[in-house]
């Protein structure tokens, strides 16, 4: 029986690094946790003595809690003596693990430690911790059940260790329950019941998981009579019925003990406060809570289970290899070809473990090994740009690196194959020739299967590394050292911000494209009802204007009631779905930044704005913008102010403009409903501008946002109407991103055309979207179709579509600073058809400059207002033929 404890005790070693490192990343956090506690290695370090600064934090935490003197005394008199027993029972321990050694189980259990799988909760995001653990949180049994952990007096087993989401300060705990819960839980009464339900489930389901993990290990050693290395290194010895009658006995016990925490339960139900919901209620939503907080655990698992079928599938191939009659130069080949592959996924996961490094802002300190300082003293002002660019050329070397090692592996792997299958074949006799495809093919699905299990186990340690990688990060956060990061930095335009070091990272980290956690939780449970309202009646109404409008479905229908239903229900599901706390903590505390950096922002008069190219945002004052948006106003003449609010005026020119041409049958009624604005909706557009940081000085880009402007159906359907036609007539000129760029250099080197003297020249449009005459865009528009042989486009005359576009750059209306504003020349840049327009009108303006280039075989491109082409021509030439183009037409001026 001592024996069979033993055993027991290295099973429940494994259980519990199954339970401490399962909840994590979706798991409630601990009290630690959320004052920033570490709890990794305390178990390696020295514990210091801090005297009476432990106990006056333990008086401040039950202060804060609500409690008087008296009773935080009586809780230090049971601290005391919890304590004392706390080092009898650790030196009966010792003695134990003494008598334990004697018996050679310790190497047992070491092993087993090294060989188990870190879970992702052993390495979280929740742990944003930078204070040691107090050894009180490192116990393994429930402080609320002294005797949870043992099955009899004889049996010292530990089942269950604490989740850690159950130590968490109680109010917070509470809260969550809540929210689970949708009731008040006020009175103690109550609450007692709760948590002492909530944590007799939460065994339950360590326990069932636990069991299904063992219980499939016993269902696959007794089907296949292959054990996992894990067992058997615990039994230290390869006998299948001692084995299976240990993992049996192991079975009965956490089934005894599942059932004890069963009967617990009925015995609680006499317990039951009146004014709860109906118990059956209670339960299912607290399971689905101990669930919720334990995703990581069932993931663990369930990775631990498809892992050992992977082991037992590739045992069965190996055993078949190894029937099979080779000689030793053979059998060293198969081991020379495994070695290479398990080398190569080594570097593998090197660089798999790199790349999450570059995800999660932690760099190895090797990019750190050159200070700051040293740039600042030989560059000034530039030194970051310089120090980043330096790191990037680094980081990028350092990635070629593993992809050439990675490559050279491959290769090798791919000849060692090929040279064992040609041996094979030439030392097979001719009636073996079909043994030895056999053999082969059997070869590489197991090599197949090797890698793929290695490559499984390294992206399961990728996700164990993420969240160890991002809880390192948030300390980094709060260190002193100034560190140049080699991602995309929020640019500060401004002398001196009064944001944080946190504050600005996470404007950096998170930038304009930043995907927000669920949100739900910062609102109520009306608020959720309605917003899942809405949007049912917005779909709902979109869904059955079509069904009436094209399959001619009447609203009573069967099938639209019926989907009304199930949306609603799918809707409810994905709004109201319970969150854990490490969820609702995170949603909580950015929220609490974002409004402090709002604060701050509008404190110190700072604008905050997505940059025009490079997608980060860029903060600076109120002052510069302004200075700089009247500069543009100067340059261009653009823009004049009106004596009083244009909308209504615009609105009755659309709507008289539309009723006409349809009264005349110019346009057709689907294609009038496309472009009539409504009146409940339409707004002034606004004009507000984007930095460029990109070029000197960081000028500004405006933009107007006329998205329920009156004009902006007309825009769209001119934009859809025409913007084909350009794309098909033009496409040898119009660049549509980089890798169209590559294929046509590729081409030209390929033709014969590059030539060690060939340039490659760009240049630049000034205000290209704002600088156009109306009136003489519109002729070249005119001009652009009936060369192209259009009359009609669709069957809209183009003196139409000509009225039509005139009213939508003439009437670009809008509101900046509180003053009424028109465009006079050009279309607004925000609007669809006015960034079609341009286009159109440079097509007139590049045909000499397109001409002479295409005569020498040149590559000519425009991307909206960037140009590039080849030449083989000299400087000179070059350089008088852009001062020619400079002067094609007054308004459009090159930037080289």
């Amino acid at each position: 029986m001592n024996q069979n404890n033993d055993r027991y005790n290295l099973f429940h070693e494994s259980d519990l690094l199954l339970q401490e490192g399962r909840h994590d990343t979706v798991e409630v956090i601990s009290p630690a946790q959320i004052h920033g506690e570490e709890s990794t290695d305390i178990v390696n370090k020295k514990p210091k003595c801090h005297g009476n600064r432990k106990l006056q934090r333990f008086k401040r935490k039950w202060r804060t809690r609500g409690l008087n003197e008296e009773k935080i005394a009586t809780l230090i008199n049971i601290r005391r003596h919890d304590t004392s027993e706390q080092s009898l029972n650790e030196s009966m321990m010792n003695d134990e693990i003494e008598t334990f050694n004697k018996r050679k189980r310790s190497s047992s259990k070491q092993k087993l430690s090294n060989k188990s799988l870190i879970s992702m909760s052993q390495s979280s995001i929740s742990q944003a911790v930078f204070k040691k653990m107090k050894d009180s949180q490192m116990e393994t049994k429930s402080p609320i059940d002294n005797n949870s952990g043992r099955l009899n007096e004889n049996d010292d087993i530990s089942f269950y260790k604490p989740s850690r989401y159950l130590k968490m300060p109680r109010k917070f705990l509470l809260n969550s329950l809540r929210l689970q819960l949708n009731c008040s839980i006020k009175r103690k009464k109550e609450q007692r019941f709760i948590l002492s339900r909530l944590e007799l489930f939460d065994k339950q389901f360590c326990l069932h998981q636990i069991h299904h993990l063992y219980q499939k290990y016993l269902d696959f050693g007794l089907q296949y009579q292959i054990w996992p290395d894990d067992i058997v290194q615990i039994m230290e010895s390869n006998e299948s019925d001692k084995i299976q009658k240990s993992l049996e006995e192991y079975l009965i016990l956490l089934k005894n003990r599942s059932n004890q925490h069963e009967n617990e339960l009925m015995i609680q139900l006499s317990s039951c406060p009146t004014t709860l919901h109906p118990l059956e209620l209670i339960d299912q939503r607290l399971k689905e809570f101990v669930r919720l907080h334990h995703i990581d655990l069932v993931r663990t698992v369930n990775y631990q289970k498809h892992k050992l079928k992977y082991i037992i599938y590739e045992k069965r191939l190996f055993n078949q290899l190894s029937s099979y009659h080779l000689a030793e130069v053979q059998r060293q080949a198969i081991d020379q070809i495994t070695t290479i592959r398990k080398k190569q996924l080594k570097i593998f996961e090197d660089l798999t473990i790199f790349e999450q490094r570059i995800l999660c802002h932690s760099l190895p300190k090797t990019f750190d090994d050159i200070p700051i300082f040293t740039y600042q003293n030989l560059f000034g002002n530039e030194a970051n740009k310089i120090m980043q660019e330096l790191k990037r050329r680094k980081l990028n070397d350092q990635l070629k690196n593993y992809e050439l090692k990675l490559q050279d592996y491959e290769d090798l792997y791919q000849t060692e194959i090929n040279i064992f299958e040609s041996k094979l074949i030439q030392t097979s006799l001719n009636h073996q020739h079909i043994q030895a495809d056999i053999f082969m093919t059997l070869l590489k699905c197991y090599l197949s299967h090797y890698t793929n299990r290695l490559i499984r186990q390294i992206r399961y340690k990728e996700a164990c590394v993420h969240v160890k990688l991002v809880r390192r990060h948030h300390r980094h956060l709060l260190s002193k050292q100034q560190i140049v990061d080699v991602y995309p930095q929020i640019i500060v335009d401004v002398p001196k911000i009064s944001l944080n070091r946190i504050q600005l990272d996470y404007l950096s980290k998170s930038g304009p494209n930043y995907i927000r956690s669920n949100q739900s939780s910062l609102h109520s449970y009306k608020h959720q009802e309605k917003h899942v309202q809405e949007e049912h009646k917005n779909i709902m109404n979109v869904i059955t204007r079509y069904l009436i409008r094209e399959h001619h479905i009447p609203l009573t229908a069967t099938i639209i009631r019926k989907f009304s239903q199930q949306l609603e229900t799918s809707l409810h599901q994905q709004y109201m779905i319970p969150l854990s706390y490490l969820n609702i903590y995170r949603t909580r505390k950015e929220f609490k930044l974002m409004k402090s950096i709002q604060h701050r922002l509008k404190k110190g008069n700072y604008i905050l704005r997505e940059t025009d190219k490079s997608g980060i945002f860029h903060i600076g004052t109120s002052v510069d913008y302004e200075k700089k948006a009247e500069a543009y106003r100067q340059k261009t003449g653009a823009y004049i102010e009106l004596d009083s609010n244009p909308l209504w005026s615009v609105f009755d020119k659309v709507i008289l403009l539309l009723n006409d041409l349809r009264s005349k049958k110019y346009i057709l009624s689907r294609q009038l409903d496309k472009m009539m604005p409504k009146r409940e909706t339409v707004q002034l557009a606004y004009l507000y501008f984007i930095p460029k940081p990109h070029k000197a000085g960081t000028p500004l880009r405006p933009i107007l946002s006329s998205m329920n402007m009156p004009t902006t159906g007309i825009s769209k359907f001119l934009d859809k109407l025409i913007r084909p036609i350009f794309d098909k007539h033009a496409r040898s000129t119009t660049i549509i991103g980089g890798v169209d760029l590559i294929q046509r250099l590729e081409a030209y080197t390929t033709n014969g055309h590059h030539i060690p003297n060939t340039y490659l020249c760009a240049f630049d449009i000034t205000d290209l979207y704002t600088m156009l005459p109306q009136e003489e865009s519109l002729d070249i528009l005119i001009e652009f179709l009936l060369q192209h042989s259009y009359q009609k486009v669709q069957n809209i005359p183009i003196d139409i579509i000509r009225k039509l576009a005139l009213i939508v750059i003439k009437e670009d209306v809008f509101v900046y600073e509180k003053k009424f504003c028109r465009q006079v020349i050009d279309g607004a840049m925000g609007s669809a058809f006015t960034l079609t327009l341009p286009n159109i009108f440079m097509w007139k303006w590049q045909r000499q400059l397109v001409h002479r280039l295409e005569v020498s075989n040149e590559i000519y491109g425009r991307y909206v207002d960037d140009i590039f082409f080849t030449s083989n021509d000299s400087l000179e030439s070059i350089d008088q033929m852009l001062a020619k183009a400079n002067n094609f037409h007054s308004n459009i001026k090159l930037v080289r």
